[in-house]
């Protein structure tokens, strides 16, 4: 047995597995529980949100709808430091896009920012994590090209008119970054209307980008969507 699967039995038997989903304990190398797994299938998909730039349509793809199990999980990774999510969650956005679009469909994927107070509050950007995992399934580099240059409020407490206006302004491309001609995979962890996603697209088209496809693990407004199968 190599050193690392040693360390990674340790840490199996000190810190036993639970569910992301329903956070019950479960065996070693699990992801999620068998009732979860037959309960919460993911199923891509895909939203059209308002045009971009230049009147491009921005699409949006996810594996799940944001209610019950799913919810918890996505705020136990965001905000209780459950970083082990990233993989399982990376990989479901990455198979949802396969399923739609041809693997080289996208040149560069990369994340919505967060603000720098935001970053050392929580210590990791959810959105960066699950970017990374899906870039290693989709055989892409991942990419720095936003950030955020100032705080605004929090969008999940305003409505739909309030979130557009929250946003303005608030991203900028990272300094010196080259997008012309890219085909951009924009990730975030949850989408509501929509109004960040496409902001973050509307910046990234203006530096030059080709096209931009955005994806999140979640959608809340799930019958907006249409099934990608």
């Amino acid at each position: 047995m190599g050193l690392k699967a040693v360390f990674q039995t340790l840490g199996d038997m000190l810190f036993p597995p639970r569910c992301l989903f329903c956070d019950e304990l479960i065996y070693p190398g699990w992801e999620i529980c068998e009732a979860c797994e037959n309960e919460i299938a993911a199923s891509p998909a895909i939203r059209r949100m308002k045009p971009g730039v230049s009147g491009e349509t921005v699409w949006c793809l996810t594996p799940f709808r944001y209610e019950g199990p799913v919810k918890e999980s996505l705020m136990r990774f965001k905000f209780q430091g459950h970083r082990e999510y990233a993989p399982y969650y990376g990989r479901k956005v990455a198979e949802g896009l396969r399923e739609q679009w041809r693997e080289e469909a996208f040149t560069v994927a990369t994340a919505v920012p967060l603000s720098k107070r935001r970053l050392r509050e929580r210590g990791y950007n959810q959105a960066e994590l699950i970017a990374r995992e899906a870039a290693k399934w989709l055989g892409l580099p991942y990419v720095e090209t936003l950030r955020k240059a100032k705080e605004n409020q929090v969008q999940h407490e305003l409505s739909g008119e309030e979130r557009l206006r929250n946003v303005q302004g608030v991203y900028r491309a990272c300094n010196r970054i080259r997008l012309a001609g890219e085909s951009i995979l924009l990730i975030d962890d949850i989408v509501t209307t929509g109004a960040t996603l496409c902001e973050c697209a509307r910046i990234l088209l203006r530096e030059g980008a080709a096209r931009v496809v955005c994806a999140a693990v979640a959608d809340v407004h799930w019958d907006e969507t249409q099934n990608s199968g």
